[in-house]
């Protein structure tokens, strides 16, 4: 894992107001040539590796790109926007400990998981997305560096915070060399640099994953919630689905509580891939109708 030891001092804040109901999202362009696209009929341009926001409302709405055609998509209630992706583009999000004082680190873990970019591998607390809506989970966007400091309200027993950034694929790559000191690495393992993916447009799954029968006999009532959040495009709808959801999938979780220890692995984990996509899914900002 790559660490970063960074002062958090003591400072006030101030509060922030009331929210607007629209959601800030934040289209980014990491190509060589501008872009421009339309949201609802709004020309959008967007210079080479540059991003601008655009505000959104929940409800449906267009995107038109040359690339992409006519996507329609619905934003959500209560999400809390994210980057809008129109050319498809590989991006990273990466962690970074943030602690008082190096002897704090031994109140983290040590999150590994194995990416790989134009077949060169990295290991450390990394993710990887092409998606069209990528959800806000991030303390710093793709055109903001990880500081080397960070200035706040209060410190916790352990010291110290994770703090996340999205990348590009080529500015993580440049991230990991700088941050290893280790220059030219990528080119290295890859002699002709990172060449970026073509990827296709990934609409929402029009139903949730399989579940084995015995789940299945109790899955009903969150498959029928799914596939009306698909189509609801007022606030008021979507948020009355969320709450209907919750209740939903807490009855759904004592009704199968005791099923899974006499079924095999894989009827267990097909569960959970039911009960993490569900979420994930009407937890999203927004989702391209299917």
């Amino acid at each position: 894992m790559i660490k970063r030891f960074a002062v958090l001092l003591l400072a006030a804040v101030a509060i922030a107001g009331c929210s607007s109901p629209s959601q800030t999202f934040e289209i980014d362009n990491p190509g060589d040539v501008p872009l421009t696209l339309r949201i609802d009929g709004n020309e959008l341009p967007i210079a080479a590796h540059a991003s601008r926001p655009v505000k959104l409302k929940p409800g449906e709405h267009h995107l038109q790109s040359p690339a992409l055609g006519d996507v329609r998509f619905i934003v959500y209630a209560r999400g809390k926007g994210g980057l809008i992706n129109p050319t498809l583009a590989e991006y990273v999000i990466a962690s970074e400990i943030y602690v008082t004082d190096p002897d704090k680190l031994k109140h983290f873990g040590t999150p590994n998981q194995h990416i790989e970019l134009g077949g060169v591998g990295f290991d450390g607390p990394y993710s990887t997305t092409h998606a069209l809506f990528i959800d806000q989970a991030w303390s710093f966007g793709v055109r903001e560096p990880f500081p080397d400091e960070q200035t706040v309200a209060h410190v916790d027993a352990t010291g110290g915070r994770i703090s996340t950034k999205i990348f590009t694929a080529p500015d993580f790559i440049a991230y990991v060399e700088a941050s290893r000191g280790e220059p030219g690495a990528y080119r290295r393992q890859q002699p002709a640099g990172y060449q970026a993916p073509v990827f296709t447009l990934e609409a929402a799954p029009a139903a949730l994953p399989a579940l084995a029968p015995a789940f299945e006999a109790h899955a009903a009532p969150l498959r029928e919630l799914y596939a009306r959040y698909l189509k609801a495009t007022t606030a008021d709808a979507q948020l009355h689905l969320q709450q209907e959801a919750f209740q939903a999938q807490m009855a759904f979780t004592a009704a199968t509580a005791r099923l899974g220890a006499d079924l095999p692995v894989e009827a267990n984990t097909g569960y959970n891939t039911f009960v993490q996509t569900r979420a994930t899914l009407m937890g999203s900002a927004a989702l391209v109708v299917p």
